[in-house]
């Protein structure tokens, strides 16, 4: 079975993503047999660190046939590939692999002016092509990676979307949240107030009456991105997806509710969230890098009542830990577009942001148009506090913790040219300005095991500028650099005769 997209794109089609990533080299397909109890897992995690290719295991120890499943580790992690380091998050924007870290978050805030293209409904897909129903649903049966040690049970949910839906119908939310096998029929996973999902369960615990739900694995890269974004609320992903990839998703009506999903997608399960239910949940490593063992957490079960899956599907999984995984480069990015987009809405005059990898998605580098904020004629301390109010008072604000203001000689994607910044123009106390006005993902380690303030977790702007950069004068200092030290051709005949000089590598 076919939708009618005869002509798939990376971002628009997960195989299509990987028939590309093999012809670019970045894919590894395994076919030796591998155990899930964590060799799977351990095999993916290495590859996160070495930024080796991403790896398709075929052939897991416990998987019956042709059925439930295959498994993709590392689906949007870095890539060695020389000039395509951030190649497969580029891909999955529908960019070319080699794009630059600015054109990756100009690419996804160019979707917010254009009109969101509504889904196009199609009687059926790939996603139809096998079924399962009620009591033939075993999820104890599934060949689920132990993806750590120290976790509290077999996360199923990592890198799959969850689809929920108002009672009225008039806000879809497509999202992503992890989520652990409990049962036969039954998942475990978090639900946080603050949160999209947890603003529409709360409406369907205003009406007493459990939660229609969806969850789709393998589903069109451009919209797990997406998922993972924090948009404003009452918006529908899946019409920002149309806009950013330039055509409608196709999606298909589930078997056992009025949810829709996405047409192309590798399996989905469907069923209810209980809104009286709970069960222990957990612990998970996070995407900060830290676990604490054996506490585990009572959490909303999620009823499994259909599977629809394509042949020989395909499950992506996350495994969180230090960087850099898709936490850092799929949530954290696409918080950093958010936010350069909710300061440029603002009027301030800040023209790129990024999220480094190694901070774990708490600090984000949001570098000035020096020109427009000289024309401000604001200081250090107005700007910053402006800027602060702006950027933590904003719903992707909750899950920022420190805001590094650089200038136009600081690349925010380099950790290098951001620490230097930071140790070399921001003075203890003078050019940092704290908030305390609004509160902080309790994912964060400082906030959920640190020291208990009086009032909410503070954040801060580090100001990693010199006063006269606020100033209508010509900066005094030059900088001691490759770029900065040597006159163009001198730089431009260096480059050119690299590998003749021996190198191996330009």
């Amino acid at each position: 079975m076919a939708t009618s997209d005869s002509n798939p794109t990376a971002a628009g089609d997960l195989r299509k993503f990987l028939e590309e990533l093999q012809d670019e080299n970045d894919l590894l397909v395994i076919s030796q047999e591998i155990d899930p109890e964590m060799e799977l897992a351990a095999i993916t995690r290495r590859v996160y660190e070495t930024e080796e290719k991403a790896v398709l295991f075929e052939n897991i120890t416990g998987r019956q046939g042709n059925g439930l499943f295959r498994v993709l580790g590392a689906p949007v992690g870095l890539s060695r590939v020389p000039g395509q380091r951030l190649g497969r998050v580029a891909k999955s924007l529908g960019l070319p692999s080699n794009a630059s870290g600015k054109e990756i978050i100009d690419k996804i805030n160019s979707a917010k002016s254009l009109q969101p293209l509504v889904p196009k409904e199609v009687s059926t897909g790939p996603v139809k092509e096998c079924k399962l129903f009620g009591d033939d649903i075993d999820l104890k049966s599934l060949p689920t990676p132990l993806l750590h040690q120290h976790d509290g049970g077999k996360f199923l949910e990592t890198f799959g979307m969850h689809i929920v839906q108002t009672p009225d119908g008039s806000w879809t939310n497509w999202s992503i949240t992890r989520g652990m096998v409990h049962d036969k029929r039954r998942l475990v996973g978090p639900i946080i107030p603050k949160q999209d999902i947890g603003v529409i369960y709360q409406m369907w615990k205003d009406k007493g009456q459990d939660m229609p739900w969806a969850l789709c694995f393998g589903v069109p890269p451009a919209a797990i991105m997406v998922g993972g974004m924090p948009i404003p609320k009452w918006t529908d992903e899946a019409g920002f997806i149309g806009a950013l990839v330039g055509s409608p998703l196709e999606v298909v009506k589930c078997e056992t509710n009025d949810l829709r999903v996405p047409a192309n997608a590798e399996f989905v399960f469907e069923g209810t969230v209980s809104i009286t239910e709970t069960a222990p949940e957990g612990p998970m490593m996070e995407y900060h890098g830290h676990v604490w063992p054996n506490q585990s957490k009572p959490c909303p079960l999620f009823k499994v009542n259909a599977i629809t899956y394509r042949k020989d599907p395909i499950l992506p999984i996350c495994i969180t830990g230090r960087a850099t995984e898709e936490s850092h480069t799929v949530w954290a990015l696409t918080i950093a577009a958010e936010v350069l987009n909710i300061c440029q809405s603002a009027g301030l005059p800040i023209k790129n942001a990024w999220c480094p990898f190694e901070s774990h998605a708490i600090w984000y580098v949001l570098q000035v148009d020096r020109k427009n904020l000289v024309g401000m004629k604001t200081s250090m301390p107005e700007f910053c506090t402006k800027l602060g109010h702006v950027v933590f008072g904003s719903k992707p604000g909750w899950y920022m913790g420190k805001v590094f203001l650089v200038g136009e000689d600081v690349d925010p994607s380099d950790l290098r040219d951001v620490i230097w910044a930071e140790s070399t123009r921001c003075e203890p106390g003078t050019s940092e300005f704290l908030f305390d006005e609004y509160g902080t993902i309790p994912l964060i380690p400082y906030v959920g095991h640190g020291t208990k303030p009086v009032g909410n977790h503070k954040k801060v702007v580090k100001c990693c500028m010199l006063p006269s950069e606020f100033e209508d004068e010509e900066l005094s200092w030059k900088v001691g650099s490759f770029r900065g030290s040597y006159p163009p051709d001198v730089q431009a005949k260096v480059e050119r005769d690299w590998l003749k000089y021996g190198f191996d590598r330009l």
